[in-house]
């Protein structure tokens, strides 16, 4: 029998959303073993321009997660965890796609998960920590190797809570 595999994504854009650097990260996990099976970090799109937003990370980071458990394992059940309710509830057909920069990146995802027995499960920030800090540490380098130094996040300028 084919266990269960975990993914948790998070998806940022810093330092101002939308124009700046979209980052996604994800963690895969086996429940029955503990064991991690991968996890990565990167840029979602190009950085400082229009098309940069939190949105295209949230999105990309599953998108990436659903093609790395295709590549490197057998799994074919998986959950998907995340703190972001736009793509959760998008993907348990709470709400609707309206918006047509979000729609390919759904549609791309539930291509993805075609022929996997799978289910998106909302959770708390606090449980996605992992996820979280894959994604802000690459903030955080991405901004040292190319700007010298790290740029204050949104939150940590007030912006937003």
């Amino acid at each position: 029998m084919t266990s269960t595999a975990e993914v948790y994504f998070d998806g940022l854009c810093e330092p101002k959303n939308p124009g700046g650097i979209p980052v996604y990260a994800f963690v895969i996990s086996d429940p029955a073993t503990g064991q991690f099976l991968a996890q990565q970090a990167g840029l979602a799109g190009e950085p400082w321009n229009e098309n940069a937003t939190h949105n295209l990370a949230e999105y990309t980071a599953p998108i990436k997660a659903v093609e790395c458990l295709r590549e490197n394992t057998s799994n074919t059940r998986l959950t998907i965890y995340g703190v972001t309710q736009l793509v959760i509830r998008k993907l348990t057909k709470d709400y609707r796609v309206k918006s047509p920069k979000i729609a390919p990146l759904y549609d791309r995802l539930t291509r993805l998960l075609e022929g996997l027995d799978w289910k998106a499960v909302w959770i708390p920030r606090e449980r996605n920590t992992l996820a979280d800090k894959l994604a802000n540490d690459f903030y955080r380098e991405y901004c040292i190797q190319h700007h010298g130094k790290v740029l204050p996040t949104m939150r940590e300028r007030g912006a937003v809570k």
